[in-house]
């Protein structure tokens, strides 16, 4: 099961922003029980992404949630219990205004994707900053293979039904997409007294193969509006939302 949470918060003195990220990680650390608490710790694959970012005059922490497990746990917390958040090392309090909560099952995603028609274009937007690290060194231009292998690692390791992965079908994913567009800024994302080089703005991606291909790409670009994509998706960085492109704008 796949859940996201969007949480709108009063802030009268214009003090959240998106690097607080890692800032409402810890808040929400401190509200889960002892045990969970250690079994994410241990874990470096997490079970949840979650990002805090401006959205009509309006502040929402929005955390998603990749298993049951998971969702059942911040449903309690989010949704039952939480009417404010306390970031202790800012000495802040936010009010909750409001909480939402939607569910969508894997097989459910997967019927509305992969079993789905499918634009061959898709505009994949970076909501906050993104980046990932190959060969030791942090990225500031999106990498189609590497961006593909992290959301097959998370769909497989999450899902308990389905699984996506074959060797043959990720070098075609890769060798028939094409980066077609792109708006972008290099940025830094604070993590405490790390800056982390990273990307923010939006790629325009064109699938060349079958119609198949497109399917399993609409799904795995679906799945990152969930997990994210990158480094740190639990800290705040990599936050995802895709459109899919029926027609190219002719100048």
């Amino acid at each position: 099961m796949l859940s996201k949470f969007e949480i709108t918060l009063k802030d009268s003195e214009n003090d959240i922003n998106r690097n607080m990220g890692s800032l409402f990680h810890g808040a929400l650390m401190e509200m889960v029980s002892r045990d969970y608490g250690d079994y994410l710790h241990e874990n470096h694959l997490k079970p949840f992404s979650q990002s805090i970012f401006k959205r009509d005059d309006e502040f929402k922490w929005i955390v998603n949630c990749l298993d049951r497990e998971s969702s059942e746990i911040f449903n309690d917390i989010l949704m039952n219990r939480l009417d404010k958040v306390e970031i202790k090392n800012k000495n802040k309090t936010f009010e909750v205004i409001s909480k939402n909560m939607q569910t969508i099952t894997y097989k459910n995603l997967i019927d509305s994707t992969y079993f789905s028609d499918s634009a061959k274009i898709f505009k994949v937007n970076f909501l906050s900053p993104t980046s990932f690290k190959i060969d030791e060194k942090y990225t500031l231009f999106p990498n189609i293979e590497a961006i593909y292998k992290n959301l097959i690692r998370k769909f497989d390791s999450f899902s308990t039904e389905f699984s996506i992965y074959d060797e043959d079908m990720l070098e075609s994913l890769i060798d028939n997409t094409e980066i077609i567009g792109y708006n972008l800024r290099s940025t830094v994302y604070h993590l405490e007294s790390i800056k982390i080089p990273s990307y923010i703005g939006n790629i325009c991606i064109k699938i060349h193969g079958t119609q198949q291909m497109a399917q399993i790409v609409k799904l795995l670009l679906t799945f990152a509006e969930y997990s994210g994509t990158g480094i740190k998706t639990a800290l705040g960085m990599g936050a995802v939302k895709t459109d899919e492109v029926r027609k190219i704008a002719r100048k």
